[in-house]
């Protein structure tokens, strides 16, 4: 799209996504921090600033998917990162866990956004096997 995936390296440490590195992805990130301020400073009506926004939005978040489907990795760097995720996915279900279990016994009542994110994770784990099973 507009960024070369060739200008970011994943990501290992603290987090998920890409870092620069070389002065393209510099300077790419620095244009769409500009443009993000620029955007947000403009004097049109809400609908319009709104609008131009999550079209930014979009526009940003399908480069950025591009850029990580296109990085080149070898085969112990995907091992590694499947790893990481699989560890931080657990991680994420035990606290989840743990929120609904105090919720119940302090309120009485359960964040239902809890609940469809465990179920909702549940359902793409059991998708996937099943995709990866027919393959």
């Amino acid at each position: 799209m507009i960024a070369k995936s060739s200008w970011f390296s994943p990501r290992k440490y603290g987090g998920w996504g890409v870092t620069p590195n070389c002065w393209q992805g510099y300077a790419y990130i620095g244009v769409l921090v500009v443009m993000l301020v620029f955007l947000g400073n403009l004097q049109l009506p809400g609908f319009w600033t709104t609008g131009l926004m999550i079209a930014f939005g979009i526009i940003f978040t399908v480069d950025l998917i591009d850029i990580m489907i296109h990085l080149k990795k070898d085969e112990r760097e995907t091992l590694h990162e499947a790893l990481a995720e699989r560890n931080a996915m657990w991680t994420m279900i035990l606290v989840l866990v743990i929120g609904v279990a105090y919720q119940t016994a302090s309120t009485k009542t359960v964040d239902p956004i809890i609940i469809v994110a465990l179920a909702g994770s549940a359902f793409v784990k059991t998708i996937t096997y099943w995709y990866l099973r027919q393959k």
